[in-house]
């Protein structure tokens, strides 16, 4: 299994971003590689919500929250990954640094093709992981705090 682990600082409160990144079926508003994404069933939030999405390449996945402490984060399984890719998860948790806001996000992840699915990782799949794990924190960042822009060019117009 291979771990890889990313971190942003948002210049937002803590709040907002969790406001975000609860909105579980509306990643597709922020992560730039999705199309599309909307939640699957009935369950919006906490321990088995589900959501399903289209990638900007064009297959599709579904993800399920294992794992959902409020105000700090999830972790969830993603069905479907993109082959030679098996048993991934991946986990998005909040945090302050510095007066900052953060976010650490995590994917585990296997290969299936034995020493032939290990060469792919090491040659292509992680750099792949790695460049859309920091795609999509630039992504919340940037959401997060134009929203955050945005509710104080209305307060301050009131």
């Amino acid at each position: 299994m291979r771990e890889l682990t990313e971190q942003i600082e948002i210049n937002a409160t803590s709040q907002a971003v969790w406001d975000a990144l609860a909105d579980f079926g509306a990643v597709a508003d922020w992560a730039p590689y999705m199309k599309e994404s909307h939640l699957v069933g009935q369950k919006e939030s906490g321990t088995g919500a589900r959501r399903s999405m289209r990638h900007s390449w064009g297959f599709r996945f579904e993800e399920e929250v294992t794992e959902w402490n409020d105000e700090q984060g999830y972790s969830f399984h993603v069905f479907r990954a993109p082959f030679p890719m098996n048993n991934v998860t991946e986990s998005w948790i909040t945090g302050r640094n510095n007066g900052f806001a953060t976010v650490t996000t995590r994917v585990n992840y296997g290969m299936k093709l034995g020493f032939i699915g290990t060469t792919i990782d090491w040659l292509l799949v992680r750099f792949v992981v790695r460049r859309e794990m920091r795609a999509g924190l630039r992504g919340l960042k940037l959401y997060v705090e134009r929203e955050a822009e945005k509710l104080a060019a209305v307060q301050y117009a009131d």
